[in-house]
């Protein structure tokens, strides 16, 4: 009975990381790929930027209906009625030839996949216990940095020789496989639950959500433009690539590890702290010498922080919701990340048209400021330990 458990567990965890990898991928195909788009389609930083917002803003209407929908119809249901759709989508933007074309696909991709991180969340919370919520959570996540590991791998080599599209309709394709195979071996666990039990208020997730948003607006701000401020600063494609997937690769060392670790030792503490590394880090890339080497010292720490707050955040705000709201407080605490990642990408892009990396830099850090702040004064008060 035992191993029959664990078996399962560990093939949820595989399939729901493959799915989140692919996901990703296909969100992130867009920054390596920024500069060739600019060329072809003759548009402006902030119109870039606005590929990426694009999706973000799709996803993040659907996280609290996904949740809610995942209580209703089952969860199982709205993952892979999204993960389908969406990966449509991406076959879509692969035949597109405008860049409003793409655009429109890229919120409807946004907002078909925003149907699967909050069901599946709320899947790996049931399926797992509290102790080991942050470890799972933490795979779960593992697609989020080799999601984007992937993206220039893939895009990159693929736009050189058979033009961009070919990325898109290798994703696509993939992720029906994985589609398919969720569909036939996951099994989903009902839990009725009336529609008024969903909404349970927690004043100390709803301040979460608001530092949340600023922090992802750092963060995906910064994965937005990254790459190309490694282009700017005179790196050469193949230095660019390198140096975005070793971002990513450290990520992925990083995701489980600050799940693990908040087990241990405390969501609130293990994300105060890696907020404060993000910060120092965004300082560093504006006033140390844009050398290879240094760069490299720089994106090991930035990799770490980067991609290892997720495990820790999405666990704490299981760890508080009431069993019943999770659902619905997941979808918030994603929908406050996605807003936050819209703005991140959008005003990014502007400030980029009309400033410096230097600027986009310290506005960064003044959003890594303000969420820290909300950390210590609205959501530190009697935040309760994992453990106990």
């Amino acid at each position: 009975m035992h191993q029959r458990i664990h078996d399962e567990k560990t093939l949820f965890l595989f399939l729901i990381t493959a799915g989140g990898l692919i996901s990703y991928l296909a969100k992130m195909l867009i920054p390596p790929l920024l500069v060739i788009l600019q060329e072809e389609f003759s548009i402006s930083n902030f119109e870039a930027g606005l590929l990426m917002t694009g999706y973000m803003v799709g996803y993040a209407i659907a996280q609290i209906p996904s949740g809610l929908l995942g209580e209703k119809l089952g969860r199982k249901n709205v993952i892979c009625v999204g993960m389908i759709g969406s990966y449509t989508a991406i076959l879509f933007i692969a035949f597109s030839t405008t860049y409003t074309h793409i655009l429109i696909l890229r919120i409807v991709f946004g907002f078909l996949a925003g149907n699967y991180f909050t069901p599946a969340t709320s899947m790996l919370a049931q399926i797992f216990t509290e102790k080991e919520r942050g470890y799972a959570q933490g795979w779960l996540m593992l697609g989020v940095p080799a999601g984007t590991a992937l993206a220039p791998l893939i895009a990159m080599p693929l736009a050189a020789y058979h033009g961009w599209r070919l990325s898109f309709l290798v994703t696509a394709l993939a992720g029906y496989g994985v589609s398919v195979l969720f569909w036939i071996f996951i099994r989903d666990r009902e839990e009725k639950t009336h529609m008024r039990d969903q909404f349970i208020w927690s004043s100390r997730i709803f301040s979460l959500g608001i530092a949340t948003l600023f922090s992802a607006c750092a963060v995906w701000g910064f994965l937005t433009f990254f790459p190309k401020f490694l282009a700017v600063e005179g790196l050469s494609d193949q230095a660019v690539t390198l140096l975005y997937f070793l971002l990513s690769a450290v990520g992925i060392v990083s995701v489980p590890f600050a799940g693990k670790i908040s087990d241990k030792h405390g969501r609130f503490t293990i994300l105060i702290l890696i907020f404060s590394v993000l910060a120092l880090v965004f300082l560093g890339f504006i006033f140390i010498p844009p050398r290879t080497i240094p760069l490299i010292l720089l994106i090991i720490p930035t990799g770490i922080v980067v991609y290892g707050n997720v495990p820790p955040l999405m666990a704490f705000t299981a760890d508080l919701s009431p069993v019943k709201a999770r659902g619905v407080w997941v979808g918030y605490i994603n929908t406050m990340a996605f807003i936050g990642a819209a703005i991140g990408s959008a005003v990014g892009g502007k400030i980029l048209d009309l400033y410096s990396y230097s600027t986009l830099f310290f506005f960064f850090i003044g959003m890594i400021c303000i969420a820290l702040f909300i950390y210590g004064v609205k959501i530190r008060v009697r935040a309760p330990s994992p453990q106990k």
